[in-house]
Parts: structure tokens; C-alpha cells; sequence
């Protein structure tokens, strides 16, 4: 006869060995419902750290990758308006041609200068392009930067904001991939002493204009060669920003990748292999109804059973 303490062990075993069983079911069901078979720390003690370090480095990519896309649109707004300044400057190259002619009187003179100050009038609102309300050459205070002021006989505009740029962009290993530049440096370059360079544009479209004014056919030509030297500067502006749109795409292309790798890394250690839990599944409701199969067999038996 099997002595009563024994039974009470067998019991106990048989019903711990049960548990397990129902426990790794419910675990199993779990993994494939959620589709991860790591749903917190205490899945998987020894890896969660490295989950969390891919997790935090995914989510510093992606928000790169999302400031990425704002800064190209920036950069793709400046360059093509960059390009549409360059145009003008190259009407008013035109325009300061004929009137450096010695044919042209004193009324197509005044003409011409009518054209210039609206051309310098568009210069202006180039100069103050904003997105989403923030002007893109403002620096790093945003606001619009010029305004004009047919009264200033030197620039012909106002400066309404100290630009200061030194916002920049940086990508995941520190390295610097884009900074604006303002429109005093794209438009309204100084010497040292706070005079206009011979490559401003402001200044060589008011030069243009006073000329005009006066039928200075002497005086427009040399404004004229400041606007081939204005119009060549604001180009080399604007190829700055050609080659930082390149950079850019690059850039996101590199983040790209890189989020996917991570993605690939995380859902390596942390999701389901849906085809291995479906059979682990299969095996342990067999393994439980075996269980409970025996069980069940034993509990019918008798004494008489086993004394023959």
C-alpha cells in the first residue's frame, strides 16, 4: 500500500508539473496574440537592457530623420528663392544696359528706374521668405530681416533685425550637415567698418536706381559692374545651398537605413517567430491533455487493480 505521504508528493508533483504547463500555454498564447515574445523586463531579464539602448537610439534617429525632412524643406525654399533673386539681379543687368546707352533720354531713364526700385522692392520680400511664418533668413531670431526705405540712398532697405546665425544641424555622430545663412550675407555683405561690399546687391540696385534717376549713363555703368559682381556672389550663395540639399539627402538616406537596421535588431530580440510558437503551442496543449489523460486513468483505479 502506498504510504499516504507519498500520494500527497505524487499529488503535489502532478499538479506544480500541470501549472508549468498551463503557464507556458498562456505565456505561448500571449507571444502569439501580441506578436512579441517579450512584453516587459521580466520576460527576459538579461536582454531587456539592450532593448531599451535600441529602442532609445531608434527614437533619437527618427527624430533626426523627421528634423531632416523640415531642414530640406528649408534649404530646397532658399535655394529656389536664391534663384529667383538671381534672376532679377540679371533683369537689372539689363535694364542698366540700355540705360547706359547714350541714347537714352531722360524719360526712359526714369523708366528704367521705376522698373529697378519694383525690382528692388521683390529683393526685399526674397530676402524676408519665411515658412510656417518663420523667415528662413532671418537668423536665428526668425523675424523678417529687411524691409524697404526708398529714403536709405545707400542700400535703398532696412535692416529690422540683428541676424545672427548659429542654429545648426547635427547628425548622430556630431557632425555638422546644415546652417542658414541670413540675408545680410546672401544679400547684404559688409566690410569691417559696416560698408557694403562690392558684391551687395541692395547697394547696387540703389546705385542703379540713383543713377537712373539722373540720366547718369556714367553712373549706371558702373552700377552695372556691381551687379555682375553682386549677381556672381548671391550665385555662390545659392550653390551653398545646392550642395547642402545633396547633404541633406544623403543624410536621410543614411537615417533611413539606419532605422531599419534597428528595427531589424529590435524585432530580432524582442518579436515572435510566429511558426516556432505555434508549434511550442500545439506541444504543450498535447503535453497538458496527456497530462490530464494520465491523471485521470490513475484516479480510477482501485486497490484490487493492483493486487491483481
Amino acid at each position: 500500500m502506498t504510504p499516504i505521504g507519498s500520494a500527497t508528493t505524487g499529488t503535489a508533483w502532478f499538479l506544480n508539473g500541470v501549472a508549468n504547463l498551463q503557464q507556458e500555454e498562456t505565456q505561448t498564447e500571449e507571444e502569439l496574440s501580441s506578436g512579441y515574445q517579450i512584453n516587459n523586463a521580466a520576460d527576459s531579464p538579461s536582454q531587456t537592457p539592450e532593448l531599451v539602448e535600441l529602442g532609445s537610439t531608434l527614437a533619437a534617429v527618427q527624430a533626426y530623420q523627421s528634423n531632416l525632412a523640415n531642414v530640406q524643406t528649408e534649404a530646397t525654399t532658399a535655394d529656389q528663392a536664391i534663384g529667383q533673386s538671381i534672376t532679377l539681379l540679371q533683369s537689372a543687368e539689363t535694364l542698366a544696359s540700355e540705360g547706359a546707352n547714350s541714347d537714352t533720354t531722360a524719360t526712359a531713364a526714369q523708366t528704367l528706374a521705376a522698373q529697378i526700385q519694383s525690382i528692388q522692392q521683390q529683393m526685399v520680400s526674397i530676402a524676408n521668405t519665411t515658412i510656417n511664418g518663420n523667415a528662413i533668413f532671418g537668423g536665428d531670431e526668425g523675424s523678417q530681416p529687411y524691409q524697404f526705405d526708398a529714403t536709405n540712398l545707400t542700400t535703398g532697405v532696412d535692416a529690422l533685425t540683428t541676424q545672427t546665425s548659429t542654429r545648426t544641424i547635427v547628425n548622430t555622430q556630431g557632425e555638422t550637415v546644415y546652417q542658414p545663412l541670413t540675408a545680410q550675407q546672401i544679400f547684404d555683405p559688409t566690410d569691417d567698418t559696416g560698408n557694403p561690399t562690392a558684391a551687395n546687391a541692395f547697394a547696387a540696385l540703389e546705385s542703379l536706381y540713383t543713377a537712373l534717376q539722373a540720366n547718369d549713363q556714367s553712373g549706371v555703368a558702373s552700377a552695372l559692374t556691381s551687379l555682375q559682381s553682386a549677381s556672381a556672389y548671391v550665385n555662390t550663395q545659392q550653390a551653398y545651398y545646392g550642395t547642402a540639399e545633396q547633404l541633406l539627402t544623403s543624410e536621410q538616406s543614411k537615417a533611413a537605413d539606419q532605422i531599419t537596421s534597428l528595427q531589424v535588431q529590435i524585432g530580432d530580440i524582442r518579436d515572435t517567430n510566429m511558426a516556432q510558437a505555434a508549434t511550442d503551442l500545439t506541444q504543450e496543449q498535447t503535453d497538458q491533455s496527456a497530462a490530464m489523460g494520465a491523471e485521470a486513468e490513475m484516479s480510477t483505479k482501485t486497490l484490487f487493480d493492483y493486487l491483481g
